[in-house]
């Protein structure tokens, strides 16, 4: 029997893909939830009224893994792991039970760092899983005028945008530990465009923030910062994520950040595999090892592990950490390695950025920059981003960073054109290798 701790996203699709390579397995899942695989950003479609209650952000029906002879247990948490004797201990309605297993996948995901100033105090509000993001919404309904978002990064400033949506007057803050917007996540050009849209919106940033309290008095909560004191309604904190690795403390080698020690089909120990947001993985263009909690790489580990069980394919994974997210008007694409991730390599990495065209009928403007290996002009990145949706340009990005392209390759590489549609006969991204080798010249 495979036995599976975790019904998100990297624990579904392992049963769905060993279920696919081999039909008369036994494939059990254990889910401490009351649902399976709810997307974390439900609360931002709520609040833009793309869904009516969070409950449409679940991505998984039991249905479709009943049919497939995948046993679900909801409402049933592991809460002791014994991989020597090959032995699982699930509490379910407050009794406990053994189970035994051939082969075990952990696929518990992650969870909020809480901060320091958190402790005894419930005063800030979260928006991870199902349960944070309804308590969330509930208190955004009542007499609510002014919001403090802790953090910076992609979330958010997603969240952000999606609070402007739902309340045009409600007063917004941000305040991010970094020294600017999105430092982890995006180039300084990228940054400073939203940076723009977030003024125009109204909306206040305050960058190289140090959280030092809580406190809350009858008509507000106050955050007292190295930069003084702010007053809100109401904090909500954005995703700072960390491997829910407390399960297999003792358990399995975990590394300084808490993630798991595997090999490389995400093998901790003898039969027990570890999936997703527990591991830290290869980002593919400089192969160093980066914690990168998303959705992608849950579902692309899990395909490896479930190939390594079932013996079919003995397949790999590093990421490109591709992503898209938009906010206040602007899609952002991004893919590969950038400037600040020099400090893990033994060469310089260059950069060029600029301001082109796209091929649609309004030649709206598009934001673009790559990340060049200055030695050998491999493209270790590229991020782009555009008042229209450039969503479709995430897998062409991440093919560029998997092929190792160089500038020069992609200078003269042939997009496709049709004199019947509004576009030009070179790409932006002809367009962009051009200028970077252009700037070599100069140097």
């Amino acid at each position: 029997m495979i036995v599976i701790i975790g019904g998100s996203f990297a624990g579904v699709q392992a049963a769905l893909e060993l279920r696919r390579l081999d039909k008369k397995q036994r494939i059990v899942i254990f889910e401490k939830e009351k649902y399976l695989g709810y997307v974390p950003n439900g609360l931002n479609e709520l609040l833009k009224g793309n869904i009516k209650k969070l409950e449409e952000a679940i991505l998984y029906d039991l249905s479709e893994l009943k049919s497939n002879q995948i046993e679900v247990h909801l409402s049933s948490e592991c809460t002791f792991v014994d991989p020597v004797n090959k032995q699982v201990t699930i509490l379910k309605e407050g009794h406990e039970m053994d189970i035994r297993y051939h082969q075990l996948i952990v696929a518990i995901g992650s969870i909020q760092r809480p901060l320091s100033l958190e402790r005894e105090t419930n005063l800030v509000y979260q928006t991870k899983t199902l349960a944070d993001a309804q308590r969330t919404f509930d208190k955004l309904q009542k007499d609510v005028s002014s919001v403090a978002v802790l953090g910076g990064g992609i979330i958010g400033v997603e969240l952000a945008s999606a609070l402007r949506q739902f309340n045009p007057r409600l007063e917004i803050t941000i305040l991010e530990k970094f020294d600017y917007l999105l430092e982890l996540a995006v180039d300084r050009v990228i940054s400073d465009a939203i940076v723009e849209k977030l003024y125009n919106e109204n909306i206040q940033l305050y960058t190289g923030i140090d959280f030092e309290s809580i406190q809350e008095d009858k008509s507000s909560t106050c955050i007292k910062t190295n930069q003084g004191t702010f007053e809100s309604d109401m904090i909500i904190k954005a995703p700072n994520l960390e491997p829910n690795h407390r399960m297999l403390e003792g358990v399995i080698a975990l590394d300084i950040d808490g993630s798991s020690i595997v090999n490389q089909g995400f093998q901790a120990v003898e039969s027990l595999y570890v999936l997703g947001d527990l591991l830290r993985l290869k980002l593919m263009p400089i192969k160093e090892k980066f914690y990168m909690p998303l959705i992608n790489n849950s579902v692309r580990t899990a395909l490896v592990v479930a190939n390594h069980i079932g013996g079919k394919n003995e397949l790999t994974f590093e990421s490109t950490k591709t992503n898209v997210f938009a906010a206040f008007g602007l899609t952002v694409v991004r893919s590969g390695a950038q400037k600040r991730n020099e400090r893990f390599t033994f060469y310089n990495i260059d950069k060029c950025s600029g301001v082109y065209c796209l091929p649609d009928e309004n030649r709206s403007n598009l934001y673009v920059v790559i990340f060049v290996r200055e030695d050998t002009h491999e493209i270790l990145g590229i991020q782009a981003a555009s008042e229209v949706d450039i969503s479709c340009f995430a897998d062409l990005f991440s093919i560029i960073i998997r092929g190792k392209l160089s500038v020069e390759e992609l200078a003269t590489h042939d997009f496709f054109f049709h004199a019947a549609y509004p576009s030009k006969v070179t790409h932006f991204l002809n367009e962009l290798a051009l200028d970077y080798l252009d700037k070599q010249k100069e140097h």
